[in-house]
């Protein structure tokens, strides 16, 4: 194995980690403060750190070439990944449950996989394709199980917006290995995302709370709800995306999404333990019928990756 694909390697499963706890500390969070103040504040932190480090490049004498070159590839990467990936994922997950967030989450990588057969021309075979099927009939099993019970329209309705979480977020990641082809260097990319998210949330979050009151649900935010939007600011955020972004330059996007698996190795204990968030019949159901797919799905890859 080489040294990059080695690196590339670690960097992916430091970024499982962080994303990982990720789901279950944003639903902590929310439990304090609404959606769009939580993504306001949360990216004018990572905005600031971005900005730092622009202006720090800029005093070295970066000219940033190939930024400025694909400009619009950049822009077009902040704003998907940022305010409409994670303004939905937020959005989605005050309304429903983490475990939901994990078994729904799975289609994610398989969706890159799609894209990355698309734009990509990754080599996708008929055994993939029909493990991506049950994958995906194992998914809307549990999203839409809520339709069978009474009371459940919150929880559907944040199941769906989920779904559409990560289709954006999917979007995101093949702009990115896109942008990147175009040797625009990770950190230039991950911090302009983060940019690009302030610039956009923070007139919508001042028209919708005014600055008085956004500024107030700031300032008398508990501890522990501050340190949840410093968790996805900097570790999540800034941290995260770089590791990530960093991480599939070396290796193929249908490989590099593979890691994305290991998330409810530290989503699903947290959940349960942390936030008591207890096992349904449909999440038990829906998860044995994606392994099932995932098995089918992935025993090929790895064969033909060897």
């Amino acid at each position: 194995m080489s040294s990059h694909r080695l690196r590339a390697y670690i960097y992916l499963i430091l970024t499982a980690a962080i994303w990982g706890a990720a789901g279950p500390i944003i639903k902590y969070t929310l439990s304090g403060i609404d959606p769009l103040p939580f993504l306001t504040y949360r990216f004018t932190i990572a905005a600031i750190f971005s900005l730092g480090f622009f202006l720090l490049k800029i005093k070295r004498g970066k000219k940033f070439r190939k930024l400025r070159a694909n400009f619009p590839i950049a822009v077009f990467y902040g704003l998907l990944a940022v305010p409409i990936a994670l303004g939905i994922l937020f959005f989605g997950l005050d309304n429903s449950t983490v475990l939901d967030l994990t078994l729904i989450g799975i289609i994610g990588p398989l969706m890159v996989t799609a894209g990355g057969s698309i734009f990509f021309r990754d080599r996708i075979t008929r055994r993939e394709k029909a493990g991506i099927s049950i994958v995906l009939l194992g998914v809307l099993l549990n999203s839409f199980s809520p339709l069978f019970r009474s009371g459940s329209d919150v929880r559907l309705t944040g199941n769906i917006l989920l779904l559409l979480f990560l289709s954006a977020d999917s979007g995101s990641i093949l702009v990115a290995k896109k942008a990147v082809q175009k040797k625009i260097v990770s950190a230039n990319l991950t911090n302009l995302a983060f940019i690009v998210g302030a610039v956009t949330l923070i007139p919508i979050a001042l028209l919708a709370y005014g600055l008085s009151d956004l500024i107030n649900i700031i300032t008398t935010l508990p501890l522990k709800y501050h340190l949840g939007v410093w968790y996805m600011a900097l570790l999540s955020g800034n941290l995260a995306y770089f590791l990530y972004v960093r991480g599939q330059r070396s290796i193929e996007v249908s490989e590099a999404v593979l890691f994305n698996y290991l998330q409810p190795l530290f989503m699903v204990p947290l959940a349960i333990f942390w936030l008591h968030e207890s096992l349904s019949t449909s999440f038990v159901l829906g998860g044995i019928i994606i392994a099932v797919g995932l098995v089918i799905a992935e025993s090929k890859k790895r064969r033909y990756n060897t």
